[in-house]
């Protein structure tokens, strides 16, 4: 018989997933921490970022820009619970989001712009200088 050594790793795991889903599937965790999904695209003269925020309300969004980095806060509330309510199933999940994005290049913050639709923020940050055709290589260096 052959002896796997990751095999009561395997074990382990499998029942703290059980333990888990026993402890929170059924009234699920009311609070949970997690970051959003972000594309990051670069359209030349600026940066398109568009972020996920599913449930959260245009009001409950922080945005801060710096030269190299975004910081994105989001709270989902969730209903008030009320004094003798009792719940059989709880699924939802009301969530604080948090998120720094390093940017790949440097941006000009206070001419930042973003809007806020459907769960969706878009936010354009323009490039503090625009890239040059060709610049991707690095600039080419003579060897003496």
């Amino acid at each position: 018989m052959f002896y796997d050594p990751f095999e009561e790793l395997r074990r382990l795991h499998r029942e703290l997933d059980r333990f888990f889903g026993q402890v929170f599937g059924r009234i699920g965790s009311p609070v949970m921490i997690r970051e959003p999904a972000i594309d990051l695209i670069d359209e030349g003269d600026h940066f398109l970022l568009v972020v996920e925020l599913p449930g959260v309300k245009k009001e409950d969004v922080e945005l801060y820009v710096n030269r190299d980095s975004v910081t994105i806060k989001a709270e989902k509330r969730g209903r008030e619970e009320k004094k003798g309510g009792n719940y059989y199933v709880r699924e939802r999940v009301y969530s604080a989001f948090y998120r720094t994005i390093t940017l790949p290049e440097p941006v000009i913050p206070e001419e930042t712009k973003a809007r806020f639709n459907n769960g969706v923020l878009e936010v354009i940050l323009k490039k503090e200088r625009p890239r040059l055709e060709g610049e991707e290589k690095g600039y080419r260096v003579k060897i003496e």
